[in-house]
């Protein structure tokens, strides 16, 4: 055999033989990848089954909500028009006292559903909580005047048993401190008025008779359609790329430190819970708020809550971290260490969602 014929059998043996190291390296290297994938896969995974596990709840889907909304509403049917007349008397600031101020005004839908008014530390002032995703609570006002179990409540008419936000428009509509009106005078300037009475016909019937009832239904089914779906809503849901690792792990501190046991449910809030727990919250006398006979307050949702400053009821926080800081102290009796309050930041922006546009009505002409 020639020397040619021996060095050309030596070279391709040599990259026979590179190539299948070249091959197996990368088969390492990818499994390697692929390994750690699957490992930050599961990771994510045994997060969400905790958190659906521990009281967690999506927003419901488009047909099981509308059936919500339909059994909570005792005369509205969630149908376009009512939903579109709610919207008007939502806007509509001649339904206050001094026609000045409408629903909007204190829970502004181009701010999130709240009136982010920084309250400077004035007495018997309170924060207002967002209206947004409202219709998921089981209680409503910081002492919990309106809860889904009970029959009546003080300063309005005997509504459904659940009908939650109805009920809470009749009593803003009549509280000294919110709108200051009188339902009677309401209901006889909207009789008066042939077009705010065509709006009223459209929705419910020629026959159609205003009632506060129909108002208060009018205005919730409104109120019922701002709600925010969000990442955190599609990961729940089984979505497991709709959050980050870090977002991930975020949730898993928050599970881990107990805030679910008051930040639980579709809103991750809105019910009342027990408030300092461990320790007494510092600016407790600011605002004028006590808790109810029980020791109990309305807990805020946090969906949204990256852009709902200030914070706590008496706005006394107006950094996001520097309030979870506080929770955690008050509520838990735990230092929470920057790392951890950075990571449940993250989680936080996930539960942060969006309203399809709003267009603003032009409202009906009223003598």
């Amino acid at each position: 055999m020639s020397n040619k014929i021996k060095l050309y059998i030596l070279n391709r043996y040599s990259v026979s033989i590179l190539c299948t190291v070249v091959v197996t390296v990368v088969c390492i290297i990818f499994f390697y990848v692929l390994s750690g994938f699957t490992d930050v896969a599961l990771r994510v995974k045994e997060v969400m089954d905790r958190a659906n596990a521990s009281g967690l709840q999506p927003l419901p889907s488009d047909s099981k909500l509308l059936s919500m909304q339909k059994s909570m509403l005792s005369i509205s049917k969630m149908t376009k028009e009512q939903i579109e007349l709610g919207k008007i008397l939502y806007f509509d600031p001649r339904l206050s006292g001094d026609k000045q101020h409408s629903c909007n005004s204190c829970h502004n839908i181009s701010l999130n559903g709240i009136n982010a008014r920084k309250l400077d530390n004035v007495a018997n002032h309170l924060a207002t909580p967002s209206i947004f995703n409202v219709m998921f609570n089981d209680s409503l006002y910081y002492q919990g005047y309106i809860n889904k179990t009970d029959r009546a409540d003080k300063n309005t008419t005997n509504l459904a048993s659940n009908n939650i936000v109805s009920r809470a428009v009749l009593r803003a509509i009549g509280a000294p401190n919110e709108m200051n009106s009188n339902i009677t005078r309401i209901i006889d300037d909207i009789t008066k008025s042939e077009e705010y009475m065509s709006y009223f016909m459209r929705a419910y019937g020629v026959k159609v008779k205003i009632t506060p009832e129909i108002i208060a239904d009018s205005v919730a089914s409104f109120i019922m359609t701002l709600n925010t779906f969000s990442r955190y809503d599609d990961f729940l849901s089984g979505n497991i790329r709709a959050l980050s690792v870090d977002e991930s792990e975020g949730l898993g501190i928050f599970i881990d430190n107990g805030c679910v046991a008051c930040h639980n449910g579709i809103n991750l809030g809105g019910s009342m819970q027990p408030f300092e727990i461990m320790q007494e919250y510092k600016f407790k006398k600011l605002g004028g708020l006590e808790s109810d006979s029980n020791n109990m307050l309305k807990v805020p949702t946090l969906r949204n809550i990256t852009v709902l400053q200030p914070y706590f009821h008496n706005g006394a926080f107006n950094k996001i971290d520097d309030a979870i800081k506080e929770m955690g102290y008050i509520q838990v009796g735990i230092n929470l260490s920057a790392k951890d309050i950075k990571k449940i930041i993250l989680f936080f922006g996930t539960l942060r969602g969006s309203l399809e546009p709003i267009e603003l009505p032009i409202l009906p002409f009223m003598q």
